[in-house]
Order: structure tokens, then C-alpha cells, then sequence
């Protein structure tokens, strides 16, 4: 048996701008994604001796359907594009074998600390974990742009995990840019315990004008964001009013504590106060660990938030 043990973190979108569908059906973004700390932790076992099959146990957390995970379906895309490119390729190590289907038996712990259905994209993350031990694991089979390719089939976040860090993502979130980082900012993220649904939030985007979106302000904005130096958080809010998800008010009027908290937050003394992706987590921006620390104390005792998931974290 090979044992490999690998951390899955989360991200933010720091902010989210919607641009419109494109041909494939899928809503093209623009958006900056931070990887954070706070993270899922995976255990994946293969088993070379036995046959072709797949397990995942699920841990830590009641509301995720292993079922459902994105691990099964990172699994089984691996191994079916692995499968096809030894049938062409007899440069891929062991092609042979995997043109015979003899493909060995997979196992996955999954440790679960990202809530589900919060925007952080907890399931992409543990998703491109597995793409990349089994693309270490079988001899490195695909190239960069090969597996990219393969993440994004998986799920349109799963590709910026591939990067981590500060990176732009664009279209569906195949296309990236790795930014300079904007490492080490100290978080306070809330996650109601209802939760918002990805696909009934862009519907409910898609029944309305999309708001203006000035691409030439946005690129002059990246540009200074990775010229510049100093503080990460100085430099990230000389985004201004750019800084904002187009999502927000549709997931607020699904769950309406998003906005509260959002305020709540910003009320602790935040520099700065987003949710993320489709929600429903928020996030806050402090200038120091201390006063998050001082805001998280206050938010835990709040009776409005009794029922949150509440997260101490930084940018990484």
C-alpha cells in the first residue's frame, strides 16, 4: 500500500464580478481567489495488490454526502483520461496497464472542517488534492495544461487549488493569473448555518441586468496589485469600490443573516468585509491577530450568530 497525506484549504473570492454566459452554457467570472488556512486534511491509501475500485470515508463534519463529494468524480476523471492517454500515448509510464484497466484499488479519509454550501470551496479543494497525488502517484501522466483541463471538467474552482496563493481567475476558472500574494492577513469569517445554493444563486443573477463591468479599471487594478509593495492589506483595498460580488444580493435574499453579519462585522472595527463565492460565508479583514481576536470574542457571544460556524484564519 502507498500512503500519501495532504492538506486542502480553502479560498475566499476577495471580490466576484460576473460578466455574462458564454457559449458553453456556464457563467463567465472575474474574480481574485485567496487560498486561507483553514482547511479540510485527506489520507489517500492505493492499494496496488487489489483490483480496480474506489472507497471514501467521510469525517468531522454531518452535512457532507460522501456521495456527493468531488473527490469520487476527481477520481474517476483521472482515471478515465489516464486510461485514454496511454491508448495513444506509449510514452506514459505503465500505459499498458492502464490500457488493460488494471488500475488499483483507491481508498480516501477525508477530514472535514470547510462547511459546505459557504462559498469556500471546500469540495474543489479536497477535489484537486486528489488530482495531484494521483498525478505524483502515477508518474506525472498529464502535462500542466492536461490537468488543468481535467480540474476545471471536475469543477470550476478545483483549477485555482491547482495554484493556491492569490491568483485571478477568469472564465469558468480555467484561465489564471498567479498574483503577487497577499499573504498573512488576519480573518474572521462567519458561516450561517443555512446555506446558499450555487446554481439557484446564478439563476436568480440571470433575471436581472448584469452590473457594469469596466474591464480597463480592473486590469489597471491587478497591475498596481502586483507591481506595489508594502502591506497586503493596503495594497488589496486601493481596490476601492471594484471590490465587490455580484452574488451578494441574491444570496442575501435567500438568507437574509448574510447581511448582518456582513454589517456586525464591519461594526468589530474590519478594514474590509465581503461574503464569498455564492456564499453564505462572510469574511472580515483586520489590520492585526489582536483585533481579530477581539472581534471573534465579540461575534461568538452575539445570540444572532448562535448557530454559525465561526473561523479564525489568515490569508497564506
Amino acid at each position: 500500500m502507498d500512503s500519501y497525506e495532504i492538506t486542502a484549504n480553502a479560498k475566499l473570492n476577495l471580490f466576484l464580478r460576473v460578466r455574462g454566459i458564454l457559449p458553453n452554457g456556464y457563467h463567465s467570472l472575474y474574480s481574485i481567489m485567496q487560498e486561507i488556512d483553514l482547511a479540510d486534511n485527506l489520507t489517500i491509501n492505493i492499494y496496488p495488490e487489489r483490483e480496480c475500485g474506489f472507497d471514501i470515508k467521510c469525517i468531522g463534519r454531518n452535512d457532507i454526502d460522501p456521495e456527493k463529494n468531488l473527490c469520487s468524480k476527481a477520481r474517476d476523471r483521472f482515471i478515465s483520461m489516464l486510461r485514454k492517454k496511454a491508448e495513444t500515448d506509449p510514452s506514459v509510464p505503465d500505459a499498458g496497464r492502464w490500457k488493460r484497466n488494471e488500475f488499483p484499488y483507491i481508498e480516501i479519509v477525508l477530514t472535514k472542517r470547510i462547511p459546505s454550501e459557504s462559498g469556500m470551496g471546500g469540495g474543489s479543494s479536497d477535489a484537486a488534492a486528489v488530482l495531484m497525488v494521483l498525478q505524483e502517484h502515477f508518474g506525472n501522466p498529464f502535462t500542466d495544461e492536461e490537468l488543468n483541463q481535467l480540474a476545471v471538467n471536475v469543477g470550476a474552482d478545483v483549477p485555482f487549488f491547482l495554484y493556491g496563493g492569490t491568483c485571478l481567475c477568469e472564465k469558468v476558472g480555467e484561465d489564471i493569473r498567479v498574483l503577487t500574494p497577499l499573504s498573512d492577513i488576519p480573518l474572521l469569517i462567519v458561516k450561517p448555518k443555512e446555506g446558499v445554493s450555487t446554481p439557484e444563486c446564478f439563476h436568480a443573477i440571470d433575471s436581472k441586468p448584469l452590473p457594469v463591468f469596466d474591464e480597463e479599471r480592473y486590469e489597471a487594478y491587478i497591475a498596481g496589485l502586483n507591481e506595489d509593495e508594502g502591506d497586503p492589506l493596503t495594497r488589496f483595498l486601493k481596490g476601492g469600490e471594484l471590490l465587490t460580488n455580484d452574488l451578494e444580493i441574491p444570496s442575501e435574499e435567500k438568507v437574509p443573516l448574510i447581511k448582518k453579519v456582513r454589517e456586525t462585522l464591519l461594526s468589530t472595527g474590519a478594514r474590509f468585509s465581503r461574503m464569498t463565492g455564492s456564499g453564505s460565508a462572510v469574511f472580515a479583514m483586520y489590520d492585526s491577530a489582536e483585533s481579530r481576536d477581539k472581534a471573534y470574542e465579540q461575534i461568538k457571544n452575539e445570540p444572532d450568530f448562535s448557530g454559525c460556524d465561526i473561523f479564525s484564519s489568515k490569508t497564506i
